[in-house]
């Protein structure tokens, strides 16, 4: 592998480890095995009747589907000659499907007609009908769609294309061109499309593989094709190795288990929530967890007794922070850190990116200060794409990027969250982290997670409400819960209500979705 020089556009890697290890798994889902030679040769197919199809550089390609082989080849094959390349998720709306594909204007949209018995002929007529600039629909599993063509009628058009054609293309493309679109979750209002190059994903890969080396790489993909927790932090990363993707096209705790044991997975990569819906999984205890070289966790905190529980597979345990807009993950844990460590921070900031904590003064924060994680650098997206006002917003004059997470530096080098900017709440006049009274909130052993809120109080301007999820089977009484936060909080920091939730609402990446839960604190006022 050239790690010493990286390739210029991700979709090289494609071709690079069809010329180095043809015969090497590249692709896996359910019955179907797809190797680097045959992945290449697919990418090319692709690739040609996109052109046949009139899509140029700087073209967008969209496509609503699930973690598949399919995806990845499109995926792959758009941002080969320049295109960008664009995930809907199958949990969208009609309402989220006009909004991004009204955003980022595509020419083409590929699409499964059903998903997890979901069909989506509606939709896919809605927006045939309402966005003339979508040229044309392509349908995988249905040879005569209701809405625009069969994936087969559309590949016979790759014929029309010359080989000079498709190099001209590829030659075009420099490696600080979009690759990507990725919408951002939309938690603190409607998502933009953040716009990640081939040099972010490939340069972001690079230093994920020198934190994380593996062997034999077979990574579990199951997270959303519209995140980049997939495109990036497992899918680029995997590719670049030249490894294994075993998708699963759906979360379902009991199969993950299956394949990791079918499948001898090496790297396993959720949210803690999963994390803790496979672990109390009834297969779990008996499951063999002993090809996994890695069980690696991002989007949130892991409490303790999680930690210790899934040390005893065997594998070494790490987490790492990142964002959409980040490219990848900025942050790692050393890899003989401790659970506490693993439990209670975000690991130390990677070396090679440039990293900040901003104090709310205008100045630096010190040791046991708290500031905001501000980064700057090429590996950064290029900008919300035709989102000029939100991309000028979400840096610094002096041209940091605005994360809106807020950290402190321990004394033992990690960085600890303690909430986000726009999540940070007044108590009597004193700031008030969320995160910081969650962390809190979860430390007591009946907890499995929770998710604080700041709503209105005529006396204190604004107070916590707590949302708590148990651990199966365990029991507490409110009056327990508000009394162990008023041994490890200040006063102002403890929540003045708590409500028990049977399951906390999740958003498709495995995040507690807090717009939920204000929503549903709206609908009691």
């Amino acid at each position: 592998m050239p790690t010493n020089s990286p390739l210029s556009k991700i979709s090289d890697y494609v071709f690079f480890h069809a010329d180095h290890s043809p015969e090497t798994e590249a692709m896996v889902w359910n019955d179907t095995r797809v190797n680097y030679r045959s992945f290449a040769q697919q990418v090319e197919n692709v690739s040609q009747a996109l052109i046949a199809y009139g899509i140029q550089k700087g073209d967008r390609v969209a496509l609503l589907g699930s973690p598949r082989p399919e995806f990845f080849i499109v995926m792959m094959a758009t941002v080969d000659i320049g295109a960008i390349w664009m995930g809907m998720h199958p949990r969208y709306k009609i309402t989220e499907f006009r909004h991004v594909v009204d955003t980022a204007q595509p020419k083409l949209i590929f699409a499964f007609d059903e998903i997890d018995d979901r069909n989506y002929a509606v939709e896919l007529k809605t927006l045939r009908s309402e966005f003339a600039s979508v040229a044309e629909f392509i349908i995988f599993d249905n040879q005569n769609p209701a809405t625009g063509i069969s994936f087969d009628n559309f590949l016979s058009a790759a014929d029309r294309v010359t080989s000079d054609s498709l190099k001209s293309l590829r030659e075009s493309v420099e490696t600080d061109d979009p690759a990507v679109i990725i919408f951002t979750s939309g938690t603190t209002g409607r998502p933009k499309g953040a716009m990640n190059s081939h040099y972010g994903l490939v340069h972001c890969a690079h230093i994920e593989l020198s934190r994380w080396p593996g062997k034999n790489m077979r990574v579990l993909q199951n997270m959303p094709i519209n995140h980049i927790a997939n495109i990036g932090m497992m899918s680029s990363y995997a590719l670049v190795d030249g490894g294994t993707l075993v998708f699963m096209d759906q979360f379902d705790p009991g199969a993950i288990l299956h394949t990791i044991e079918h499948e001898k997975i090496t790297f396993w990569l959720q949210a803690p929530a999963m994390f803790h819906m496979a672990m109390n999984h009834e297969n779990f205890p008996q499951t063999d967890l002993s090809s996994l070289q890695y069980i690696i966790w991002g989007g949130g905190p892991m409490p303790q007794h999680m930690v210790e529980s899934l040390r005893k597979a065997g594998a070494t345990l790490a987490m790492a922070y990142g964002m959409t807009e980040l490219t990848a993950y900025v942050s790692y844990s050393d890899l003989d850190a401790d659970s506490e460590v693993l439990a209670n921070s975000i690991g130390k900031p990677e070396a090679h990116y440039d990293l900040r904590l901003m104090g709310s003064n205008g100045e630096l924060a010190n040791p046991g200060q708290s500031g905001e994680i501000q980064a700057r650098g090429r590996w950064l997206m290029r900008g919300y794409f035709n989102q000029k006002e939100a991309t000028d917003e979400a840096y610094t004059e002096d041209g940091w990027f605005k994360t809106g997470d807020i950290a402190e530096c321990r004394t033992d080098g990690n960085w600890k969250l303690v909430g986000r900017t726009k999540e940070m709440y007044k108590s009597g006049g004193f700031n008030v982290y969320p995160r910081e009274i969650e962390i809190a909130i979860e430390e007591h052993n009946a907890v499995a997670m929770s998710a604080v809120l700041g709503v209105s109080d005529p006396l204190y301007d604004e107070v916590g409400y707590a949302f708590v999820q148990l651990q199966p089977g365990a029991n507490v009484d409110i009056s327990e819960l508000h009394d162990w936060c008023h041994e490890k909080l200040a006063n102002y920091k403890v929540p003045k209500t708590f409500q028990i939730l049977s399951e906390l609402p999740k958003l498709p990446i495995g995040k507690i979705d807090k717009q939920y839960l204000r929503r549903q604190l709206a609908s009691f006022s």
